[in-house]
């Protein structure tokens, strides 16, 4: 089985993002016996929809792969993290992680805005003007996802190319791609591990938020020049180092969206 680790390196600050992160995505790819494949160029230089969405064309570009990994750049892989690839069964064509609804983590992360509280599976999808549908299991994170490009890649590339419009609420590429492998059953909801995000465990935590009171803390001239060289919002305490620390050893794959800093083992 030929397999890939897609990579998508668009723009200087996410040149010098991997070329930080670089030796982490090169050990994952020789444990999985996998190629390392980087697209560093929008993949439509027309724009039909944004960057984000073009997303929705990787499947088409990695046609010569039985199976594909995609990952963010902001995301830092433990060393015990197994091969993604075993989790996706032969008859199931894409996996994500689903979005913690429900959960306790998810609604104290939420709580300050009601409207994504108020969300079901369903009208998550209907409210960016996609028809209901029995089969829906809910919203996913687009930084992380498993694929069989060949048996996916004409359903996405005709909905990016298409004249739907999700309205207000775009999610990019992460609505269509959670819609349409779930309406036709093919999609695998993948273990939490594999894309624990640093947002829900700082939000939705009573250990996170007390980090981040810590946080609040820091004098204004030290996080004001931090924010601006780092181009982040949150400074790494200690405490935030340390706490990160354990998130990573515990987990698989430690997304750091939300423009948290980035903490490598």
């Amino acid at each position: 089985m030929k397999k890939a680790i897609c990579l998508f390196i668009v723009g200087e600050k996410y040149q010098k993002l991997f070329n930080k992160s670089k030796a982490q995505f090169e050990n994952y790819a020789k444990k999985c016996d996998a190629d390392i494949l980087i697209i560093d160029k929008p993949l439509d230089e027309n724009f039909v929809r944004p960057l984000l969405s073009q997303k929705l064309l990787i499947p088409s570009k990695t046609e010569e792969y039985d199976i594909v990994l995609f990952l963010d750049l902001d995301i830092v892989i433990s060393e015990n993290a197994p091969s993604v690839f075993d989790f996706l069964p032969e008859d199931k064509y894409f996996g994500a992680v689903l979005d913690p609804r429900g959960t306790e983590e998810f609604n104290r992360t939420w709580e300050h805005i009601p409207r994504i509280l108020e969300e079901t599976n369903e009208s998550y999808f209907t409210d960016r003007h996609f028809d209901a549908n029995p089969l829906l299991q809910g919203s996913i994170n687009g930084g992380v996802f498993v694929f069989r490009p060949k048996r996916v890649s004409e359903i996405f590339s005709n909905y990016y190319f298409s004249d739907h419009n999700q309205g207000e609420l775009n999610s990019f590429e992460e609505t269509p791609f959670a819609y349409f492998s779930q309406i036709n059953n093919w999609f695998e909801a993948l273990p939490a591990k594999f894309n624990t995000q640093v947002l829900y465990k700082i939000k939705g935590t009573s250990v996170g938020n007390q980090i981040e009171n810590d946080e609040k803390r820091v004098p204004k001239f030290l996080k004001k020049y931090y924010y601006k060289k780092n181009d982040a919002f949150f400074y790494p305490t200690r405490k935030y180092k340390n706490f990160v620390r354990t998130i990573i050893k515990d987990n698989y794959f430690t997304h750091f969206s939300g423009n948290y800093p980035i903490i490598y083992i």
